[in-house]
């Protein structure tokens, strides 16, 4: 069975508008960990950890 050129164009179509949100939030995603990985690096410091009362109390 053969497909036609313009099945075929409506299949690459429908499947761009269904998969491409979640592929562009992806990629939009891994740019921003990229970004924070290369600014912590950069900057060479590390994001503060949070600490528990009980830790900040003891000397």
């Amino acid at each position: 069975m053969q497909q036609s050129a313009a099945a075929w164009w409506f299949e690459i179509a429908l499947a761009l508008r269904v998969f491409g949100p979640d592929v562009v939030r992806a990629c939009r995603r891994l740019l921003t960990a990229g970004v924070r990985i290369g600014i912590t690096g950069l900057t060479g410091t590390r994001a503060p950890s949070r600490t528990t009362e009980s830790t900040r109390d003891v000397p």
